[in-house]
């Protein structure tokens, strides 16, 4: 078994990698991105900050999306993110795996041909009234987060499996490789204990021991573990010093009592 030091290096490893892809995007040099892992680990939050920081500098426009996003949703945000200078930020829409439609338009968008030609061939009022043409030249950059394990769901050889093949072969791919629960507690040790997280959330390295000490015997049984469950925590920490019997009551699955 991958020992917790192993686990540790290799996702520093994948952040700084997906630091780079970012930067990639932002000057241009990437046109289409997929990054995967679980939930809360912080892949939204690294990318879009090196996003951010190109946008206050005028090289992108850059456009998030986030939820649930239909065919005709994603024709439309394609449309308004089709210049050289757009980026368009996709981030967990995975509802779109079930939408052939949705799909397909995904796939023209991040085609490796020089020309990228995305059209809309149904009969669509909401497009006629928003002035949005039914097909046009796509040369924006898309950034694709999920929280789904792309590699894993191609070796399905399900009906959609070739689908989500061509979505990686037109993509760079940075899978971050946190998928289990031991995975996405070394990411929030990475975290909690670094500078920048102790002076936003102003608490200090002793309260970040105390929460890791709080949270690593309860990982089965917290209800959400991602950092979002470390900001929790830091919350707590500064309302009561027994905050350890507070986040029991508050984020822990009750035990059942079958008598």
């Amino acid at each position: 078994m991958e020992s917790m030091k192993d686990i540790d290096a290799r996702i520093r490893k994948k952040f700084s990698v997906l630091e780079k892809v970012a930067h990639g995007v932002a000057d241009g040099h990437i046109r289409s991105a997929i990054v995967s892992g679980a939930t809360g680990c912080g892949k939204s939050y690294t990318l879009e900050t090196v996003l951010r920081s190109a946008e206050r500098e005028n090289k992108i426009k850059y456009n998030s999306v986030r939820g649930a996003l239909s065919a005709i949703k994603l024709y439309q945000e394609l449309w308004d993110s089709r210049r050289s200078d757009d980026v368009l930020v996709l981030d967990d829409t995975d509802t779109i795996y079930g939408d052939l439609d949705a799909l397909n338009l995904l796939k023209a968008a991040l085609d490796t041909n020089p020309v990228r030609r995305v059209h809309y061939n149904k009969e669509s009022r909401i497009l006629a009234d928003l002035g949005i043409e039914n097909s046009f030249d796509f040369e924006g950059r898309v950034c694709f987060i999920t929280n789904t394990d792309l590699t894993a769901a191609v070796e399905k050889n399900s009906k959609m499996s070739p689908h989500f093949a061509a979505l990686l072969s037109r993509s760079i791919y940075c899978d971050l490789g946190i998928h289990t629960k031991r995975e996405v507690l070394v990411r929030i040790a990475q975290v909690v204990y670094s500078e920048k997280f102790l002076e936003e959330n102003n608490i200090t390295r002793q309260h970040a021991e105390s929460m890791m000490a709080w949270l690593a015997p309860n990982v089965a049984n917290v209800r959400v573990l991602s950092i979002r469950t470390v900001l929790q925590l830091a919350n707590l920490v500064k309302i009561d010093a027994n905050w350890q019997a507070m986040a029991d009551d508050l984020m822990l699955t009750p035990v059942k009592n079958n008598s």
